[in-house]
């Protein structure tokens, strides 16, 4: 297993690039992924539980039995979490809280960061930016207003504070490690075993001179937040945001516990900053390189006098195809979703997998599978969800791992649509935007996948024609 861990992290997988030109062909590893797409969604309840993989995403200290059994607490950890009675308790309860039809009354607040956004991008008169921290700026800053009502200031500043790619090295390091789960079990009882083997296998780093965390800030306002409400009948807190919709629900159901409420609260930005960040950044890319797909796009949001408002977003054909094609192309997690193989094993093309193994469905293997999205599918090619006719429409919206699938699917879904429908109307009606997208091989994909290099331009309308 060593020998196959290694090429995971060398081969292309954890530490190179989403290019399918392999000796095997898209064809050949598109035909697996489906099949086991179809395993571990269509089928989900089955019992392809989640492997050790998950270990080094935890955001919790566990138990550590003798023979390095891992005993997690009760805690809320909506990615890493094995306990299946659990997790659909509380996805149960946070239903409702992250449905569409309650997320839209912050609309407001969202355009209110945007146009400080706008405002700021403006004042750049055209100068190229790095497009993922950009996108990472957004992406918190609209966090921060929906959740509590407040601004981190990145937009002010200018700056994500590095906080972008300190996370992206934290990527790194998280993929590798689970890649070797009982190296994680060792770090929970040892750092510095820990650090040792980062060392071996040149994951470490130190944080860039500039970082700032966001976080610290984050739990603060949190912790100060729920103590005030939970501890006090006189709170007189009015900010109307996601938090008061978590306060609320812990004390309409206790079973939503305090742990619950301050872990979900503190999860939005955690699971949301940079998957937010690598989905725009993906979607602005491509736009911003293709000048067909730019005019297209443009022209269908300048004819609507209100494409900025959710409703209408949603009903943009090719501004949605456009989001639908970079989301296929550049999923956000771009390894394997590793799964254990049950009691009773598994076949596959041939071979047998005994219980216990751990296999997986890659997204971008999956997503350009020639069988469902066509001899092109390794191209950026928008106009096949506008062309596709509705069995095939459906199929290939059914088989997208975008989000996830079966019952792990993202939780946050809806508030990440509502602010991407938003951010991308909001930036075309503004400007005209230019990218320059480096060689496709010298990008880093790790579980979590961002384009990084992306050089971008974005140009006022008002103030093209000035420079034509």
């Amino acid at each position: 297993m060593l020998g196959m861990d290694a090429w995971h992290i060398w081969g292309g997988h954890c530490m190179g690039d989403t290019d399918l030109s392999y000796e095997s062909g898209p064809t050949r590893s598109g035909s697996i992924a489906k099949k086991l797409f179809t395993q571990f969604t269509v089928c989900s309840g089955s019992g392809y539980e989640k492997s050790d993989f998950y270990l080094a995403t935890a955001l919790s200290k566990p138990h550590i039995d003798w023979r390095l059994n891992p005993q997690f607490p009760d805690t809320l950890d909506l990615l890493s979490e094995k306990d299946v009675r659990r997790y659909r308790l509380q996805r149960r309860l946070i239903g409702p809280v992250y449905q569409t039809s309650n997320l839209v009354q912050y609309e407001t607040a969202i355009d209110d960061v945007l146009a400080r956004f706008i405002a700021k991008l403006k004042g750049f008169k055209g100068a190229q930016v790095e497009l993922s921290e950009w996108m990472h700026i957004i992406a918190v800053e609209c966090l921060g207003a929906v959740v509590l009502s407040w601004s981190p200031g990145l937009i002010k500043n200018g700056t994500d504070n590095a906080s972008g790619t300190h996370a992206y090295c934290g990527w790194r390091r998280k993929s590798v490690f689970g890649l070797f789960p009982a190296v994680a079990k060792v770090e929970f009882l040892s750092k510095s075993a820990g650090r040792l083997f980062s060392t071996v296998w040149g994951v470490n780093f130190q944080p860039p001179k500039n970082f700032r965390p966001f976080f610290p800030d984050v739990g603060k306002r949190v912790s100060r937040r729920v103590n005030v409400a939970t501890r006090s009948k006189l709170s007189q807190d009015g900010r109307q945001d996601l938090l008061m919709d978590l306060i609320q629900l812990h004390k309409s159901k206790p079973e939503f516990t305090d742990t619950y409420l301050r872990k979900m609260a503190v999860t939005n930005f955690g699971a949301g900053h940079e998957t937010m960040a690598s989905t725009l950044t993906s979607i602005i890319a491509l736009l911003g390189s293709h000048e067909d797909i730019h005019a297209q796009v443009s022209s269908e949001i300048l004819e609507m006098s209100d494409s900025t408002h959710y409703a209408t977003a949603t009903r943009l054909t090719a501004t949605q195809s456009l989001i639908k094609e970079a989301k296929r192309l550049y999923p956000v997690i771009s390894m394997s979703l590793p799964r254990k193989v049950p009691t009773g094993g598994f076949h596959l093309h041939g071979y047998y997998f005994p219980p216990n193994t751990t296999v997986g469905c890659n997204p971008v293997a999956l997503h350009r599978n020639t069988d469902i999205f066509g001899s092109d599918s390794h191209m950026f090619n928008p106009a096949r969800w506008l062309a596709a006719d509705p069995d095939t429409a459906r199929s290939m919206e059914r088989i997208s791992l975008a989000w996830g699938g079966g019952s792990r699917t993202c939780p946050g879904r809806h508030l990440a649509e509502l602010v991407v429908f938003k951010v991308v109307p909001a930036l075309v009606k503004e400007f005209r935007i230019e990218a320059i997208l480096p060689p496709e091989d010298e990008g880093r994909s790790y579980f979590l996948s961002i384009m990084t290099g992306v050089q971008a331009r974005f140009i006022e309308r008002e103030a093209q024609n000035d420079q034509l």
